[in-house]
Parts: C-alpha cells; sequence; structure tokens
C-alpha cells in the first residue's frame, strides 16, 4: 500500500461542497448515487452531524499527516474529544444487551447512532479522500451498518408510523454493498 505522500488525497472545499470531482476516482466509480454528495441527507454517511464533522475532522487530520493505517487512533480521538458517554464495546453488542443501555437514558439513542455513524463516515470518508478503506475501519463500518439496519428494525416496531424507515434503511443497504465491494476487492489483492 502507498503511504499517505505518495498518494493522492482528494478533499473538499466547504464553499465548494462534495461532488464527485472533489473526491477520489474510485469513491466516485463505488458510491455513484446522489446521496453520498449530500452533505444534508441524515441517512447519508456524512449528512448527519456527526458523519459531517467526522469528514471534517477526517480531512484535517489527513492534512495534517493522519494515515489510512492510523485510522482507528482517529476514531478514538473523536470519541474523546465528543466525550460520548457509550460504554465500551455497546455499540458492537447483541440487541439482548443494547435494550437495557438504552433504556437507561432516552438520550443514549443519540450517542449510540452517533457511535454508529462516525465509524461508516470514517470509512466512507478515508474511501473519499484517500480510495482505500483501512481493514480494521472496514469491518467496523460493516458491523455498525448491520448494527443500524437492527436499530431500523426496531424503529419500525417503536414507532410504526415513520415515514423514513423504508428510505434510511434502502440508503443503509446500499452503503452496506459499496463497503462489501471495497472488501471482496481486498480480498482479491
Amino acid at each position: 500500500m502507498a503511504s499517505n505522500a505518495e498518494m493522492t488525497q482528494y478533499y473538499f472545499d466547504h464553499d465548494e461542497g462534495m461532488n464527485r470531482d472533489n473526491c477520489h476516482p474510485r469513491y466516485a466509480k463505488l458510491a455513484p448515487d446522489d446521496f453520498y454528495y449530500d452533505g444534508c441527507n441524515d441517512f447519508s454517511p456524512f449528512g448527519s452531524d456527526a458523519g459531517h464533522d467526522t469528514l471534517s475532522a477526517l480531512q484535517d487530520w489527513y492534512q495534517h499527516g493522519g494515515r489510512n493505517r492510523e485510522i482507528a487512533s482517529f476514531v478514538r480521538g473523536l470519541f474523546e474529544e465528543w466525550d460520548y458517554p457509550v460504554p465500551d464495546n455497546i455499540w458492537r453488542a447483541e440487541p439482548a444487551e443494547i435494550e437495557p443501555w438504552l433504556a437507561l437514558e432516552p438520550v443514549n439513542e443519540c450517542f449510540l447512532t452517533d457511535e454508529w455513524r462516525v465509524r461508516v463516515a470514517a470509512a466512507f470518508g478515508q474511501l473519499r479522500i484517500s480510495g482505500e478503506i483501512e481493514p480494521g475501519m472496514l469491518d467496523e463500518a460493516l458491523l455498525a451498518l448491520r448494527c443500524q439496519c437492527w436499530y431500523n428494525e426496531r424503529a419500525r416496531v417503536v414507532n410504526p408510523e415513520w415515514e423514513y424507515a423504508d428510505i434510511e434503511k434502502e440508503h443503509l443497504l446500499a452503503m452496506q454493498a459499496v463497503l462489501e465491494q471495497v472488501y471482496a476487492g481486498a480480498a482479491k489483492r
């Protein structure tokens, strides 16, 4: 794998916004749908507050020498900086373990969904900026998407009138398919 010094990186300008011209060509190829470039769509990798803030911080991190293989420390640093009160590994726990924690405080749902969104945004951000995703980050993002799919099903039960359930699920599955393509491509190397 090329070092960051040898690798062309792609950044977006906040005034210009995200588009196909300011991302890595591999990202544009794997993520062609408009929602991947929508910074206001809560169901896109960078549209939620957590997703957008992750991408902005990731760009800064890369511009100050961050390297793909160090992405786990970047993500840990974000959670420390943001002071997320999610217990270690609850984000990857089974639903039976997550439910009691969610029931403790209503705000726990926001923290947990942000944990998942940060991991997805970090992986998609790596792909968008460098054209690659570090294998550990790829695994975490795929798990986070599976957890979000479970949470989507849970939301349908808790709030059956939620009008965005189908569009969220569609985007979650599309993002999962993109990451699975990256995973399959890495396995072939």
